[in-house]
């Protein structure tokens, strides 16, 4: 047993976008290269001022664990973990929220020094585990496990958005329009002037947390192998999802136009699943030569669009801020398939690897070390973006396509149809689901070899090759998703040409 308690102190003297930054999407002469040199954005973001910002936070853990021997063939491991992370906080006051009611029909911001967030002390986590022979003197053996794992670094990057935050900085998003063109020359006077909120955090903001559990059996074969068939689960509960408050299609009628909005809004109400199945074959080391081959096959899917993209917080954003259903889908990282293989081998290992082989037959054939790794996967989710700004914000990234019912079967060198997606209906927003669409295939393979030379007992030089893409092999690593590019569904990045590099190092 045991636990612990800490006082973290983070003095950070930066500003989250002083200089600011333009969106050129193409809306101006269809391509987003020509609006550029136009010198026509279409969304405008800029974050200064309230540079010095001093954070404090209170961290406490305490924990009890036991190993049980119940009997010979079974053994328990029985624990429990609290921990409480305080809501960050600033030595003078300075972090920014709004208030808002449950109808988000108005907004007040709030100076406050724990930026009106609440603490969450349901940092609870049991674990238990066990190991089980079923077999007296078998080699069979079966293992499970069940925990709870927090997040443990969630608070600081949101007092970092907190801090730049009207009335403390001039923080500002902007769409352009007839009545705020914004151009390369003005667009940045023009929110300077007029700073808005662009960032609030549900006070019951809860810390995220990951529910695991496993089960596996393994048993030794013949030739020094090891076979092992696991199951893992994962329940995600908590997680941050993102919205844009009162935002509306677009072509359609702003429902609310007295209610706030340009702002994102940050809750903690995403869950996520994931289940795997995995069947490893190992060899174990037996003269000089050790291998593992993995095959796992797994479907993860959430609604937590926080899980990765790109925001004013560094993370997707909702489409539609009403139905957050309609985000639930496969996971950014979801691959169904992988394989993984690794091999090494070490000659001068064991009686047949050359042990016993002296004189200079010896020498020349000892201490050389091949080390070969094989990844080969299914690709990866992809979703169909349109690329224009939701309305009212300055927010790019979040709408996606209209499905137009031709099939979504890819042509001959394209990852996605283009015919089969469009622009969203006026007044409507894309029905293209959230990582509806599969990317390229994944394949890796690299390799190394590697001598030591012995000079007496203190003194050895070892020399290395290391080599990445060994065959030198394209794969394709992303792809353009969006609609109405005229590359959309071709690829749009490839892989790394083989790289290698030696190396020499002296050990005395």
């Amino acid at each position: 047993m045991g636990g612990g308690a800490r006082r973290q102190l983070f003095d950070i003297f930066s500003q989250q976008n002083a200089r600011g930054n333009f969106g050129f999407t193409g809306a101006a002469t269809g391509f987003d290269v020509a609006d550029f040199m136009l010198g026509l954005p279409q969304t405008s973001q800029i974050a200064f001022g309230n540079a010095d910002k001093l954070f404090r936070q209170n961290v406490i853990e305490a924990y009890v664990n036991d190993d049980y021997r119940v009997s010979p063939v079974l053994t328990l491991n029985l624990g429990i973990r609290w921990e409480y992370e305080s809501p960050i906080t600033e030595a003078q006051g300075r972090l920014v929220n709004l208030a808002l009611p449950s109808t988000f029909t108005s907004a007040e911001a709030v100076v406050a020094s724990d930026g009106l967030l609440r603490s969450d002390r349901s940092g609870i986590q049991p674990r238990v585990s066990m190991a089980w022979r079923p077999i007296p003197g078998s080699s069979l053996v079966v293992r499970a496990g069940y925990g709870i794992y927090r997040n443990q670094s969630v608070y600081q990057s949101i007092a970092l958005l907190m801090a730049q935050q009207p009335p403390l900085s001039n923080t500002s998003t902007a769409q352009t329009s007839a009545a705020l063109p914004l151009t390369l020359a003005t667009g940045f006077l023009q929110l300077a002037a007029s700073p808005v909120n662009t960032f609030a955090v549900d006070p019951a903001f809860r810390v995220g947390s990951a529910h695991n559990w496993q089960a596996s059996v393994q048993r030794d074969l013949p030739s020094s192998l090891t076979v092992i068939a696991t199951y893992l689960g994962s329940r995600g509960t908590h997680l941050m999802q993102q919205v844009l408050p009162n935002t509306y299609p677009i072509g359609g009628v702003n429902p609310c136009a007295s209610c706030p909005s340009g702002f994102v809004y940050l809750t903690s109400d995403g869950t996520s699943q994931r289940n795997a199945a995995q069947l490893q074959l190992r060899r174990r080391l037996r003269n000089g030569f050790t291998a593992s081959g993995q095959y796992t096959l797994a479907k993860a899917t959430d609604d937590a669009t926080a899980f990765g993209g790109a925001s004013l917080a560094g993370f997707a954003i909702a489409q539609n801020w009403l139905d957050l259903d309609a985000e639930r889908a496969p996971s950014n990282f979801d691959q169904r398939h992988q394989f993984t293989a690794q091999a090494q081998y070490t000659t001068g290992a064991g009686l047949t690897g050359g042990t016993l082989v002296d004189g200079l037959k010896g020498r020349l054939l000892k201490d050389w070390t091949f080390v070969a790794q094989l990844t080969v996967g299914s690709g990866l989710p992809l979703t169909p973006m349109y690329l224009v700004p939701v309305p009212g914000t300055g927010y790019v990234g979040s709408i996606r396509g209209r499905l137009t019912g031709a099939s979504t079967d890819a042509p001959d060198d394209y990852y996605l149809n283009p015919l089969a997606y469009g622009a969203p209906a006026a007044g409507e927003w894309g029905d293209a689901g959230r990582n509806s669409a599969r990317g390229p295939q994944q394949f890796s393979l690299n390799a190394a070899v590697g001598r030591t030379f012995r000079w007496g007992d203190r003194f050895n030089i070892d020399w290395r090759i290391d080599a990445t893409n060994v065959l030198n092999r394209l794969v394709y690593t992303s792809v353009n998703t969006i609609v109405g590019n005229p590359q959309f569904g071709l690829p749009s990045a490839i892989n790394q040409p083989r790289r290698i590099q030696s190396s020499l190092r002296v050990r005395f």
